[in-house]
């Protein structure tokens, strides 16, 4: 199972060594989802309604003309892109609107006039976005009938496809913007469309300012309304923002003299300047104060390109004399093992007397591995079960060929850690393995879910399962309490200090 969020268009650089909070900064969250480690895992609310659509006995003629189906993609054997794919068309949206009966958690109980409006209205947005609304721009009555509905839909959308100036982009940005719909029409944070950055040509560097802010974009599913303040977790090595001397814990006042907050609210538009998408060198101004000093500075930071992303890799450091502090940021293939080792590397020169995994900013990945590395604190037990939609479910059991490690264990969190995050999260409470410290996790969390190609070279990812805790619960858009509150401060990044660290070394002295 693999969560992952990826593909960075504009990502930022990590910092140079360990920072407090390691949050992993500007990735957006479906753009992880839908590269990386392949089959991934989420799921958000499932819109399986009591009103069942049904396909029409009478359309076998009609499946003759059905573009063909989309075709499973396994990422470890990808396939060469096509020379001259064909552009996103309404035969592109027919394949996502039949990939999704046929692949998704529960997909044959799904009404397929949500799905329908939804993606009519995202056409209709984009229609009203680019100046080119049509007067013939009006869904049709639907009657529950997936096929019969889909050749309603189908007409009505090519004939406004037809009806505005001929320019291939915008007819495909149209048919892109109806995928888009469908996919909200599902409430599942992890069943996703990647149509694309042309913006970003291939292999160009991350780009942006180099910074991580305590707010992650999209919100976690758990996360409140957010009040601030805004503050700078990290601040990466290299980047114009090291250049320009800013630090972590930096509170952000102001971005280009707009105040980061008006009347207590957010203003979306100053966090998007924040993370200046490739190509652009517009300088950024910012005020920020330093808690640490309590001076307020003016600071010009201009993007620019962003040292490449190291690859995903445990790191192990000794803390309190005899505790083994393991952090990785993604659970990819191997970093079970690579875990273990690092701690039996530890243990070859010192008696441990306890084990942090530090887990904040952890996007996910492959469900397998913590269950690898859960294998070392219990074996026998079950941390979480795939369910499919008629409720039979299948669970997913410790490894117990990993040597038991005889210690006790603190695992970090945050709203950072989603998906196989929370999977090992789960499985640590549920399973009373150890003690969890930091903030509730993401809230993005669902069984095995897969990608599939697209006639114009574009992937889709459909979870086909749902995932339960031990005990039953539902994670997914609840995410996993700590045991011990200790979030990170601006005052705490500022001083170099890190309460949830400090917290797990009391809790293994103790």
């Amino acid at each position: 199972m693999n969560n992952t969020p990826a593909e960075p268009s504009s990502a930022e650089a990590p910092s140079a060594g360990r920072r407090a909070g390691n949050r992993r900064i500007g990735l957006s969250r479906q753009r992880r989802a839908l590269a990386a480690t392949g089959i991934a895992v989420v799921a958000g609310s499932v819109l399986v309604t009591g009103l069942t659509a049904s396909a029409s006995p009478s359309t076998a003629a009609q499946h003759a003309d059905r573009p063909a189906a989309c075709v499973p993609y396994d990422p470890a054997k990808p396939q060469p892109p096509a020379q001259d794919p064909a552009p996103t068309s309404v035969s592109t949206v027919e394949q996502v609107y039949r990939c999704i009966f046929d692949n998704y958690y529960g997909g044959a109980r799904l009404d397929d006039r949500p799905l329908l409006q939804y993606a009519f209205q995202a056409v209709v947005r984009e229609l009203r976005k680019r100046g080119v609304d049509r007067p013939g721009a009006v869904l049709p009555a639907l009657t529950g009938d997936r096929d019969k509905d889909w050749q309603l839909f189908s007409r009505r959308l090519q004939e406004v496809l037809d009806a505005v100036p001929d320019d291939q982009g915008l007819r495909s940005s149209l048919a892109g913007a109806a995928i888009q719909g469908m996919f909200a029409a599902l409430h599942d944070n992890h069943a996703g469309y990647s149509p694309g950055d042309p913006g970003a040509p291939q292999g160009a560097h991350p780009w942006g300012l180099g910074i991580g802010l305590n707010r992650l974009l999209p919100p976690a599913e758990t996360a409140p309304d957010f009040t601030g303040p805004l503050f700078l977790t990290t601040v990466g090595t290299g980047t114009p923002a090291a250049k320009a001397k800013l630090r972590p814990g930096d509170v952000i006042e102001t971005v280009n003299g707009v105040p980061v907050f008006t009347n207590g609210l957010l203003n979306p538009g100053v966090v998007d300047s924040l993370h200046p998408a490739y190509p652009r060198r517009t300088p950024v101004t910012l005020t920020v104060r330093r808690p640490a000093t309590g001076r307020t500075l003016h600071v010009r930071v201009t993007p620019g390109p962003l040292p490449a992303q190291p690859q995903p890799h445990v790191t192990a450091t000794l803390v309190a004399g005899s505790i083994a502090d393991i952090r990785f940021d993604a659970f990819y293939p191997g970093v079970a093992q690579e875990a273990l080792k690092a701690i039996a590397g530890l243990q070859a020169t010192t008696k441990l007397t306890g084990v942090i995994f530090d887990l904040r900013g952890n996007h996910g990945g492959v469900g397998e591995e913590g269950n690898t590395l859960m294998g070392a604190f219990v074996h026998g037990a079950a941390a979480v079960s795939f369910c499919d939609a008629g409720g039979t479910c299948d669970p997913q059991p410790v490894n117990d060929n990993t040597p038991l490690l005889h210690l006790p264990m603190v695992t970090l969190t945050d709203d950072g850690c989603a998906s196989a995050c929370e999977m090992f999260a789960t499985g640590v409470k549920d399973l009373h393995l150890g003690t969890l410290v930091g903030t509730r996790t993401a809230g993005v969390n669902s069984g095995p879910a897969h990608l599939y190609a697209l006639d114009d070279n574009t992937l889709i990812r459909l979870p086909s399962q749902h995932v339960i805790g031990a005990n039953g619960e539902i994670v997914d858009g609840v995410g996993v309490p700590p045991d011990h509150y200790a979030p990170l401060t601006a005052a705490d990044a500022s001083t170099g200090k890190d309460p949830a660290l400090d917290k797990a070394k009391a809790i293994l002295r103790s």
